[in-house]
């Protein structure tokens, strides 16, 4: 329950990126790998200190350290939680006549690891130090607000607004600007001779979804069909 806990709670500090169909994910190992697919440095120890610039944009020459954290990270758990999770039940009977006896030295060595360990992350005098880069836009189909954590080199990321579901591709321009692009579809219209062209959203490129053409007035729908084929199929 304990690295289940902290594991949680670092969690909560990343709560406005992480999509809310995911917060039913209690497995500590599948909660850390959540939190590292967002940030590479979210089970990564890290320190703090601060000072002042004697130039601007050139680090302080003197720092003064305001505290170093230790973090209980995905190797930790992987090596440690689901060992422990077997003490938890009561043997099936075949477990009990096929299976080898507990070893509760064993399992008291490896206790006493654990908490030496969170010992370590619960005496941090910083913890849950999740600094970043962060690009913000106002999602153009539902008005909501979108966060996301982008690095300093302008990699080309996807973003997803977590109200309606629509997709962004996001890079990072400056240290001030991030350009922002809709992942849509352009489809022409299917009516002979109209020039018509409509923008779909990936989420939308589906069964049932309808438009109506702005050009010919015509309404279309995405439906599954079935076409001849010139070749005869394989017989079973």
């Amino acid at each position: 329950m304990a690295m289940e806990a902290l594991t949680y709670d670092r969690a909560y500090a990343y709560r406005q990126e992480i999509p809310p169909k995911e917060y039913e994910t209690w497995q500590p190992r599948k909660v850390m790998q959540l939190l590292i697919d967002i940030d590479p440095n979210a089970d990564k120890n890290s320190s703090i200190a601060f000072g002042l610039e004697e130039e601007a944009g050139k680090p302080a020459k003197k720092m003064a350290m305001l505290g170093s954290e230790e973090v209980l990270n995905l190797a930790t758990l992987k090596k440690h939680y689901d060992a422990l999770g077997s003490y938890l039940h009561m043997p099936t009977l075949k477990q009990m006549f096929d299976g080898p006896s507990p070893d509760f030295a064993q399992l008291k060595e490896r206790c006493e690891k654990i908490v030496a360990y969170l010992e370590k992350v619960l005496a941090s005098r910083v913890f849950n130090v999740t600094l970043g880069q962060f690009a913000t836009l106002e999602c153009v189909r539902c008005s909501a607000n979108i966060r996301k954590r982008v690095p300093f080199a302008s990699e080309l990321l996807e973003a997803k607004c977590f109200n309606c579901g629509a997709e962004y591709r996001v890079r990072n321009e400056s240290d001030q600007q991030s350009l922002w692009e809709p992942i849509v579809e352009e489809i022409g219209c299917p009516g002979e001779s109209c020039a018509g062209k409509i923008k779909l959203w990936r989420d939308e490129i589906k069964r049932g979804t309808w438009w109506t053409c702005n050009s010919c007035g015509k309404a279309y729908e995405i439906c599954l069909s079935i076409a001849e084929k010139e070749a005869t199929p394989p017989s079973e």
